[in-house]
């Protein structure tokens, strides 16, 4: 992702502002059809599996 905004003044910062945005939106679209149980427990599935 930062590769594709080299041309802004601070391309990691960008990203990272981009892809936060864009994941909150995500979350907030699945949320009334996944439920908030369902949701948190992938997501600490995903974080324990990260470490």
């Amino acid at each position: 992702m930062a590769i594709l905004l080299a041309g802004t003044p601070d391309p990691d910062d960008t990203a990272h502002a981009l892809l936060a945005a864009l994941g909150a939106e995500h979350v907030a679209a699945l949320l009334p059809e996944l439920g908030e149980q369902r949701m948190r427990a992938g997501l600490l599935r995903l974080a324990r599996a990260m470490t």
